[in-house]
């Protein structure tokens, strides 16, 4: 009975059509394979194979009753008089067998539940973060300076360079270390999976370095090791070390660096030590001159140690005209014996910015984030610069990026997100930065209050800014409360010029002058007092984004309409830079001129 059933088969040609549809579902499910590893999710592999199998009994049926052949689709005729069935051939039965096989592995494959989409597995593992802690210093006496934290921050900074890492920066990491709380708990908030920990000991000319990884938020130790060598030895130390820790927390990543080493093994082998001392006494404020003449000293024996260059024009950035020439002489001598140094790039962006050089800031700012897309500063300085440009959105972007690598940069989101006229995500941040901070800082409560101007609620806006107390000029409240009604105006903009006067007098407090003097701005944006505003903005004491950031608020189209605002624009070679780079978010092209909301 079987026998006939199967010969009848092969008469109809089923077997003919099951063997078509079996390459051509070979053929698709090879297609998809293909795409699955260029991104494409593997349930979709399941789904056609689901959809195939579903499909194969069908096949058979129309298989039945229709002849399938390459010269097209007929119906089976019945089996006429005096016609035999044809005969299973070897080949027929081999055939069969297979087919037995196949369907036997789809029900097993089907039985399995659905794969993960591969787009959640990478992005799992490009979210691995790691926060370097310190190294605590070991045997320290009263002539010694301490190396620890300069030796995180090169290891911090050499982690960075690894592809689908994400490395908390200094700012956070050291907040984490300091933390009364669990730092366990704090971390898992932070996302992040393992800690960078250890000791190390300077004894003369050797250095020994203990290091060892923490889970989080479980905090057991997932690897350890120690390194010892010669002083000059300590760059392949520390890149030993680099390697180690990533084959641990990531071992799927790649962990040569993506643009090479901050410093080749050997490099600044006789001045490593006072690399690391100056280094770590420069970023702090009572020791930077002290830390400073160490580099100095540094570079003096090795004028080829990049890295020590970068540390002196990193130090020098002091707002002044001497620091900016001190600090760009150093970072372009760091960049031209190494021109992947991010810090020394953001350097000349700075001093570029500062002396409204618009275009050779933003390429500077480029090469520091090409060099390290991961560095909260680099990116959180090149939000601030874009918002100082009009160009709100990109400034609004990379302030994300910065919080995103250095989560202490709360208040630069808050920032970016209130000149956006954003007054949700400007409340979000503000209370980030509140929480974190553990009490209602004067930045959150202002940064709140903001939020609550931009959302239209003036009574929360007023809540916040009264437990600002005596950070608030003495008009302030009732400038806030009187921005819908111009009759009271007037007292307000001679109480906004006696405040003025007395700032430019001498009499007020320095610690509050910059506070008083932005809430003249804000009161006068608001009032239209807009030569106020602008005296203030083109005093000459005044840093570059002080001048053009309020410029570039979404409540200030007041501001923008000033003749004084189309002369500074067009005086400060702003508008070139439009013209080139992209325009403000507030502001288009009008012929040859540009006009702005």
């Amino acid at each position: 009975m079987i026998g006939k059933f199967l010969r009848e088969l092969k008469r109809r040609r089923v077997l003919n059509t099951a063997f078509l549809y079996v390459v051509g579902a070979w053929i698709a499910l090879q297609v998809v394979e293909v795409l699955a590893g260029a991104g494409l999710p593997p349930t979709v592999m399941r789904n056609l194979l689901i959809i195939l199998s579903f499909g194969f009994p069908l096949a058979l049926i129309v298989g039945w009753f229709f002849d399938i052949s390459t010269d097209g689709i007929k119906k089976t005729g019945p089996l006429k008089e005096g016609e035999q069935l044809p005969e299973l051939k070897f080949l027929d039965h081999v055939f069969l067998v297979g087919l037995i096989l196949v369907v036997a592995i789809d029900a097993y494959i089907l039985s399995f539940p659905p794969p993960q989409d591969i787009q959640v597995v990478s992005t799992a593992s490009q979210q691995r973060t790691i926060a370097v802690l310190g190294f605590a210093d070991l045997e320290l006496t009263e002539d010694d300076d301490p190396i620890g934290e300069a030796l995180a921050s090169e290891i911090r900074s050499s982690l960075t360079r690894t592809a689908g890492l994400r490395v908390l920066g200094p700012a956070t990491s050291k907040m984490l270390r300091k933390s009364d709380d669990n730092p366990y708990a704090m971390a898992e908030e932070l996302l992040v999976t393992a800690l960078v920990l250890g000791e190390v000991l300077l004894d003369g000319r050797r250095i020994r370095i203990q290091s060892r990884l923490v889970g989080v938020p479980a905090g057991n130790e997932i690897w350890s090791t120690m390194v010892e060598g010669p002083v000059g030895d300590s760059v392949r130390l520390q890149q030993t070390l680099v390697r180690q820790i990533i084959e641990a927390a990531a071992p799927n990543l790649d962990p040569d660096p993506i643009h090479g080493p901050r410093a080749e093994a050997g490099a600044c082998s006789d001045v490593y030590d006072l690399y690391l001392r100056g280094k770590q006494l420069s970023r702090t404020l009572s020791e930077r001159e002290r830390g400073v003449e160490l580099l100095r000293e540094a570079v003096a024996i090795d004028d080829q140690c990049a890295i020590a260059w970068e540390a002196i024009a990193l130090a020098s950035v002091n707002w002044t005209m001497a620091g900016f020439a001190k600090a760009g002489a150093a970072a372009r001598r760091a960049l031209e014996l190494n021109d992947s140094l991010p810090e020394a790039w953001a350097v000349l962006a700075e001093i570029a910015e500062e002396e409204q050089r618009w275009t050779d800031s933003e390429e500077f700012f480029l090469r520091a984030l090409y060099a390290d897309p991961t560095s909260g500063r680099a990116n959180m300085l090149y939000g601030e610069s874009l918002l100082a440009r009009g160009r709100v959105k990109d400034g609004l972007h990379y302030s994300l990026e910065a919080y995103r690598y250095e989560p202490v940069y709360k208040f630069h989101v808050a920032m970016a997100a209130r000149m956006a006229g954003d007054g949700e995500l400007t409340l979000e941040y503000a209370a980030l930065l509140a929480r974190r901070n553990g009490k209602l800082s004067p930045l959150a409560l202002d940064a709140m209050a903001e939020g609550y101007l931009i959302l239209g609620d003036t009574e929360q806006a007023l809540e916040h800014f009264r437990l600002l107390g005596e950070e608030n000029v003495p008009w302030f409240l009732d400038c806030v409360s009187a921005r819908q009604s111009p009759d009271l105006w007037p007292d307000i903009a001679n109480a906004m010029q006696a405040t003025f006067r007395q700032t430019q007098s001498g009499e007020l407090d320095e610690s509050r002058e910059q506070s008083w003097l932005w809430q003249i701005i804000r009161c006068g944006t608001w009032i239209g007092e807009t030569d106020l505003v602008f005296d203030i903005l083109l005093a000459e004491d005044v840093t570059t984004e002080q001048r053009f950031i309020p410029l570039f608020s979404g409540d200030a189209g007041i501001l923008r309409q000033h003749p004084r605002f189309r002369e500074l624009v067009t005086e400060s070679g702003l508008l070139a830079y439009w013209q080139e780079w992209g325009w403000s978010d507030y502001c288009e092209p009008d012929g040859d001129s540009f006009r702005c909301d």
